[in-house]
């Protein structure tokens, strides 16, 4: 494993926080460590206060970003420009008592930075008083380390459905929200909670269509396949005389409690 892999590593292991950066020269090129027998494939940037890493672990995507602020809440909004994507609000998911933030379409994300050029970030503040961060990092032009991470999870390296605007989950009306079944194996297994983070377009007609898993915790335990029916028998109520949201992508997150 690369010196700089063990230092990531090591951030993720114990807590330890970093001091934030707010403009990096471009790296050489992408690391790339490889470790088989932890079903690991990983793609990372070092930037002094900051590190980049795309991980493929076990088929399971990540984009992680080290030396942000710890947050006791879930998720971070994060305003995110690279390549096609222009000054976007993006939910990007914390770690519990880490300085370190998962993005949201972490594939659709790690496309952009293919070709290399500068990722802006502004961290928005998530507490009165708290400050924003912002950061630009400038990724290499090589594509070479980033396909093979996402070749590893079975990702893409091209989809028309990065070009779709996206909407916040935070502007939308439920018409209908339909409830998704807990998974028997899980309530077998005693799972307490679980979550499933989803991407869909809103057609015409209310009804979320092509409906994504972008992650699901625990996984392989059908949350996600649970999710996804759900979601397709929800329905958003479109504003008259306001086709905003037609044709967009909404994120969002469902929710799981264990029954009692």
């Amino acid at each position: 494993m690369t010196r700089f892999a063990l230092i990531f590593w090591a951030l993720l292991n114990s807590l330890a926080a970093a001091s934030p950066t707010f403009a990096q020269d471009a790296a050489e090129d992408w690391d790339l460590t490889v470790d088989p027998a932890r079903e690991l494939t990983l793609a990372s940037l070092d930037f002094g206060g900051n590190a980049l890493a795309l991980r493929c672990q076990a088929g399971v995507l990540d984009l992680l970003l080290t030396g942000t602020p710890v947050s006791t809440e879930d998720f971070r909004i994060v305003r995110v420009t690279a390549g096609a994507i222009s000054e976007e609000r993006q939910s990007w998911q914390t770690h519990a008592g880490m300085p370190v933030l998962s993005a949201s379409e972490p594939e659709r994300l790690a496309r952009q930075l293919r070709a290399g050029g500068d990722l802006d970030l502004r961290i928005e503040p998530a507490t009165p008083g708290e400050r924003a961060m912002r950061l630009r990092l400038t990724t290499p032009p090589s594509a070479a380390s980033v396909d093979r991470v996402l070749s590893a999870c079975g990702a893409s390296l091209t989809d028309d459905w990065d070009l779709l605007p996206r909407v916040s989950s935070r502007n939308l009306v439920w018409e209908h929200q339909a409830l998704p079944e807990y998974p028997v194996v899980a309530a077998m297994r005693g799972i307490p909670l679980a979550s499933v983070r989803l991407a869909c377009i809103v057609p015409a007609d209310g009804r979320l269509n092509e409906c994504r898993v972008l992650s699901e915790t625990p996984e392989r335990l059908g949350f996600g396949r649970s999710a996804l029916v759900a979601a397709r028998n929800s329905r958003v109520a479109l504003p008259e005389n306001d086709p905003g949201l037609v044709g967009k992508v909404v994120v969002y997150t469902m929710r799981y409690r264990a029954p009692e």
